[in-house]
């Protein structure tokens, strides 16, 4: 526990608690509370209070000196710790001071600054109804969450929510631990590079920051939920809301999460459900705990969680991230990849347009015996490597050829069968470039004068009219 001295303080010896206090005047004019003698006028007792009895009245500026040499001789905690030897440490309970450097095992803690918070009257540990702390920090401490992600702590509390959330406070913010799916202090520093300028690695000051002044800006905390594409995805609550972040959060974590409302660019628990259907049959629509099995296993098997976003698609397409364990991929997709318009799924109208499962099956025979004709699997197999490695999807596609006949890009890319590929995505297909030695789709235009009169410019659905009946058709696909 995080304490602070003073120069009366002994530095060895065995003492008998005797005498309590719920309140006791102090030296200096100030009252603690909880306080325990230890003897004469040596005790534990809370940081010092400027009214007797009122809970609001903390010396803040002391309370930021816990941790440090701050007391005339007692020993100054937190009122959690105080209040535990209160009611837990009977008359006669041995008492030993020493001197020493050794910080043990578990090191020194650190306590939180509290002097910038609107809060700061308060103990932030103080179980005291009414201390604000307590509704405040709610919005970023979800005991459950924070037992799933972080398995050394339910190896220890299991789903204790009082020992979880003292683990927290003392320790886990320091430590940057994650405690709730709104917020990850390090993934806000990150993503926030003006913040990250002013506090470093102060995960205090970066939560106290995020309390205060981040959620009312609508900042983005956790690559699980961003509460400006949570309103926008979700129309009725834009119009209840508008620009009222911290209600629209408030509403996601009593009632958004258990209605599997979409609040990520990389997460739908609806979809991540529908996808895996092993995990629907066992928790049905109880998106909270599919939520969970997200974080704690789908994210480093690599499930895919959401249409728009596959990581494994993602760090397997750009060479900068194959290296990349699945959380930080993620993390950098949401923080840096959407920015550059980098690819993070294939697109349901290109796979349509371009993608033959019978085809790709017949043409490489090596994945042919081992998956069959199963189109997931195929599926699967092409846009995680097959793209990259230059293998074809369907007569309408070659990612080759494509090169070569778009001499500009294959000045740009060479070989780069990922560029390539990104490119036709991003602008070639709706530029009308040709594909294929066996497919224009120009060509196609100009030869059926009832698709143009239908389409228009719109090239995308002649692939797909091509793929679904032109080619049964015998339509013309070249000059």
């Amino acid at each position: 526990m995080i304490c602070s001295c003073g120069t009366a303080t002994p530095t060895g010896g065995t003492y008998n608690l005797n005498y309590k206090y719920r309140w006791l005047a102090l030296y200096g004019g100030v009252y603690g509370q909880y306080c325990t003698r230890i003897t004469g006028n040596i005790l534990f007792h809370s940081v010092p209070y400027i009214e007797e009895g009122n809970s609001a009245s903390l010396e803040y500026w002391e309370y930021d000196k816990l941790g440090t040499s701050a007391s005339a001789g007692c020993i100054r905690l937190t009122i959690e710790d105080a209040k535990w030897i209160y009611e837990n440490c009977n008359s006669n309970t041995k008492v030993t001071f020493f001197s020493s450097s050794d910080l043990g095992p578990l090191g020194k803690p650190t306590a939180t600054k509290i002097s910038n918070s609107p809060e700061k009257n308060w103990d932030p540990t103080d179980p005291d109804i009414n201390n604000p702390w307590n509704k405040k920090l709610d919005l970023i401490f979800d005991a459950d969450f924070y037992a799933n992600n972080n398995l050394d702590l339910k190896n220890t509390f299991g789903n204790n929510e009082k020992e979880l959330r003292n683990h927290w406070l003392s320790y886990g913010i320091n430590e940057g631990r994650v405690a709730s799916e709104i917020f990850d202090v390090k993934y806000y520093l990150s993503r926030n590079p003006d913040l990250q300028l002013i506090f470093g690695n102060d995960y205090n000051s970066a939560i106290n920051h995020y309390v205060i002044c981040g959620i009312n800006e609508g900042r983005q905390a956790s690559t699980l939920f961003n509460v400006k594409y949570y309103l926008s995805r979700n129309p009725d609550l834009q119009l209840i809301f508008r620009n009222d972040y911290k209600s629209a959060i408030i509403h996601y974590i009593n009632s958004g999460i258990n209605e599997g409302r979409t609040a990520s660019e990389i997460f739908d628990v609806k979809y991540y459900l529908d996808k895996n259907l092993d995990l629907k049959n066992v928790f049905g629509e109880n998106y909270k705990i599919a939520f969970f099995h997200y974080i704690e296993f789908g994210v480093n098997e690599g499930r895919i969680a959401c249409r728009e976003f596959d990581v494994n698609f993602y760090k397997n397409f750009y060479d900068d991230l194959k290296d990349m364990n699945n959380k930080d991929a993620i993390k950098h997709y949401v923080s840096f990849g959407m920015k550059e318009g980098r690819l993070s799924y294939i697109p349901e109208k290109i796979e349509e347009a371009i993608f033959d499962v019978d085809f790709y099956a017949d043409n490489n025979l090596d994945l042919k015996q081992i998956y069959g004709n199963n189109a997931e699997n195929l599926k699967i197999h092409w846009y995680r490597h097959g793209i990259k490695e230059g293998r074809n999807p369907s007569e309408v596609f070659n990612v080759s050829e494509y090169l070569s006949y778009n001499l500009d890009l294959k000045n740009l890319y060479g070989k780069n069968y990922s560029k390539g590929f990104e490119h036709f995505v991003s602008f070639g297909v709706k530029e009308g470039r040709r594909t294929s030695s066996n497919y224009d789709v120009k060509a196609y235009r100009k030869y059926n004068k009832d698709l143009d009169s239908v389409f228009g410019n719109n090239y995308i659905e002649y692939f797909i009219h091509y793929m679904n009946f032109g080619r049964d058709e015998n339509r013309i696909t070249v000059v």
